[in-house]
């Protein structure tokens, strides 16, 4: 595929999309977990792409995403995500 951007702007693009188009299934659908993490996290596909190429770094993602969790009204789950997260082992590479 011939293209201009970059493949790591075409996969943050991309999940952003996903994101977008998963927002709309839950709104649909009346899933509100489902409507409420993809309307968190879609943005933040972006984000890190910025984070990749250096205009802003991880730790201000990570600020803006808890931030975003607490307007929206999901800062424990947030919370305890990050708590999981941090004591999962790291996943071997994907098969």
């Amino acid at each position: 595929m011939t293209t201009t951007k970059s493949a790591a702007e075409i996969l943050h693009r991309l999940l952003y999309r996903a994101l977008i188009e998963i927002r709309e299934q839950g709104r649909q659908t009346g899933n509100k977990a489902v409507f409420h993490l993809a309307d968190l996290f879609h943005t933040t596909a972006l984000e890190l792409g910025q984070a990749a190429n250096g205009s802003e770094s991880y730790d201000v993602v990570l600020r803006h995403l808890e931030e975003k969790a607490a307007e929206k009204g999901v800062a424990r789950w947030f919370q305890n995500a990050i708590i999981e997260v941090d004591d999962t082992q790291p996943a071997g590479p994907a098969s």
